[in-house]
């Protein structure tokens, strides 16, 4: 049976039109017109969060120069050793009326040379993670990111890591913000009697 070429490194994702059934020597085929196929690119980097950027600018500190860090997803030409954070979970809490606090639950995942280097990486993160207090977000304007909860958990026997939603490391990330304060509706009238005579 014929699928249709595949480019580069794009994968089928949604299931193509399927045609009539057909009977070729007693054998049923399905048919898949190639051009009814969908491709879609496998997915980029994640640029657009600053957390997670400079979360993973920061580990570099934690690891060493020969690390590379990446946000999201890892790239197709990735060499070991590097780390790749995702953020799994976001919170966000109102305090007042002119305030709310957001809270990112980020996890690493990591690639090593071999299990006793990516031991090593994850209790230097780990260990680094719980002596610092705060990770730069922007130094100039005096914007840091509080750490709390840093965690280690070890995958079960026989999962594989790349199905794991969650790595061997997890951070949630902490920053207080202020609320935008709406402007209130001007007062159309002003009705004032005087009591004095």
């Amino acid at each position: 049976m014929h699928l249709g070429a595949v480019g580069g490194n794009k994968t089928v994702l949604q299931f193509a039109a399927l045609y009539a059934w057909r009977f070729h020597a007693g054998k049923e085929v399905i048919a898949i017109a190639e051009d009814e196929m969908t491709l879609i690119p496998e997915s980029a980097p994640i640029r657009s969060d600053p957390w997670m950027t400079e979360l993973a600018h920061w580990s570099l500190s934690a690891l060493g120069p020969e690390w590379k860090a990446y946000c999201g997803t890892w790239p197709p030409d990735v060499a070991a050793p590097a780390v790749m954070w995702r953020m799994i979970g976001m919170d966000v809490r109102p305090l007042g009326p002119t305030s709310y606090e957001v809270q990112k639950r980020m996890t690493a995942f990591l690639q090593a040379e071999d299990a006793e280097q990516e031991h090593s990486a994850v209790l230097r993160l780990l260990e680094a993670l719980g002596t610092a207090v705060k990770i730069p977000l922007d130094p100039t304007a005096k914007r840091y990111l509080r750490i709390a909860d840093p965690k280690m958990s070890v995958q079960p026997e026989g999962t594989a890591e790349s199905t794991s939603a969650q790595g061997p490391l997890t951070v949630t990330l902490i920053r207080r913000m202020s609320k935008s304060i709406a402007e209130a509706p001007l007062m159309q009238s002003v009705f004032y009697q005087s009591t004095m005579r």
